[in-house]
């Protein structure tokens, strides 16, 4: 029994495209924000 894919880069909320910016290229921190519903989130690597 296969599982459903998901797309890492779609809203978990409404399914649209995230879109990400760049806020530090030392430390790698990137902000994902949804332009339909306004879900931002970061990531770090630790």
């Amino acid at each position: 029994m296969s599982r459903p894919t998901v797309d890492p880069r779609a809203c978990p909320t409404c399914g649209d495209p995230l879109r990400f910016e760049i806020l530090d290229d030392e430390r790698f921190l990137v902000v994902w924000s949804c332009l339909t519903c306004g879900l931002v989130r970061t990531t770090e690597p630790t």
